[in-house]
């Protein structure tokens, strides 16, 4: 383009650039992801609600587009590496499996350390909606300590057991070998049990081939993984519906957003927790009729069956308490009693009346 006009040129730069700026001004990108795949439930709620809401939002109350840059299955950070991605910048947002990063996000865990707790997902979305309400320590160790914004969370339908071999009694699962993700290992090993540390990516082939017998998981995760063709039982134990995964941002990422932005992120997380409920509680249904379709014999632990292995297990409310207090998570003491209230006020009666010990 020939300009003779300086004037002129100048102010068609300008023009150019200020163009550019608002063309920029106009998209928003984030880069998320999480270590399990889309057809695990506690992510695809994030990809079929969270992620379009947001989209939607933007574009319509500001005229703001959203590009997502999908990283899932591990394809960015694998599990128990999401964390650090995040705090690194490596994904602007992520969903972090708490499970997966112990001794970083021990508080983070409590649901995993009140056992047999609730089965029901939709009461479980309240509560984890009330104790990040009401309990800023959890917040603040993910923003002091790893640079990110705790943006909401979703669970994992109500624990129970799927194992290779049918059995009737707790007595049965003596000696057997029995897969969890760290913070569930007392759940196993306190019965006899041995305990083995694994993911649920790996679990399926570790099944079939007899690294280990079964798996404590939640039955829209063994159905989401398929381990319906490599077992034989699936029992409901109503360990929990556990709040593990995380939804977490950058905090540097989430300093450059608007306001507004910011905002809309908030309220659709608020929203998204709620019908994470609804949804979680539906595929947790769907899943148990699916593998007894399949074939798998489901049990259903009675409540005094549930007592005695509630019995059994060491008082790991009161232990993890204490550990959280001597590994200086400062404010932290106070959520896991918090959890229990919460579970008190929504009805649930526990099989032990674990601080009274």
């Amino acid at each position: 383009m020939n300009i003779k006009n300086p004037l002129l040129g100048t102010l068609l730069v300008t023009a150019l650039g200020f163009t550019a700026a608002t063309a920029s001004a106009s998209t928003v990108t984030f880069r998320i992801g999480a270590g399990h795949p889309t057809s695990a439930g506690w992510i695809e709620n994030i990809t079929t609600f969270f992620m379009p809401q947001v989209s939607e939002r933007f574009e319509k109350e500001l005229g703001v587009k959203v590009r997502w840059v999908e990283n899932w299955g591990s394809s960015v950070c694998k599990l128990g590496e999401c964390l650090e991605a995040v705090e690194a910048g490596l994904l602007d947002m992520a969903e972090v499996e708490a499970v997966f990063e112990p001794s970083k996000l021990m508080p983070h865990n409590f649901s995993v350390f009140v056992p047999f707790s609730t089965g029901s997902p939709e009461i479980a979305a309240k509560i984890y909606r009330e104790i990040y309400e009401t309990e800023p320590a959890l917040t603040e160790i993910l923003e002091e300590d790893y640079n990110q914004v705790y943006i909401g969370g979703t669970m994992l339908s109500s624990y129970g057991l799927v194992t290779t071999f049918t059995w009737d009694t707790i007595e049965d699962l003596k000696g057997r070998k029995l897969a969890a993700a760290g913070p569930n290992l007392p759940w196993v090993s306190s019965i006899g049990a041995v305990p083995v540390q694994s993911s649920l990516n790996e679990g399926y082939t570790s099944m079939q081939t007899g690294v280990y017998d079964g798996w404590t998981i939640s039955p829209d995760g063994a159905s989401s993984f398929k381990l319906e063709e490599v077992s034989k039982q699936y029992t409901i134990t109503n360990f929990g519906a556990i709040h593990t995964p995380l939804l977490t941002m950058n905090r540097d990422k989430w300093k450059s957003l608007t306001g507004d932005q910011q905002r809309i992120i908030r309220e659709v997380a608020d929203e998204w927790i709620e019908y994470a409920g609804k949804h979680i509680q539906k595929k947790q249904e769907q899943a148990i009729a699916h593998m007894e379709a399949k074939g798998l014999r489901i049990k259903r632990l009675t409540e005094e069956e549930r007592s005695a292995w509630a019995n059994m297990l060491p008082n790991i409310p009161k232990e993890r308490i204490a550990e959280i207090s001597q590994r200086g998570f400062m404010g932290a003491e106070t959520v896991i009693p918090t959890y229990i209230e919460l579970l008190k006020k929504h009805g649930l009666t526990l099989p032990r009346d674990w601080l009274a010990e």
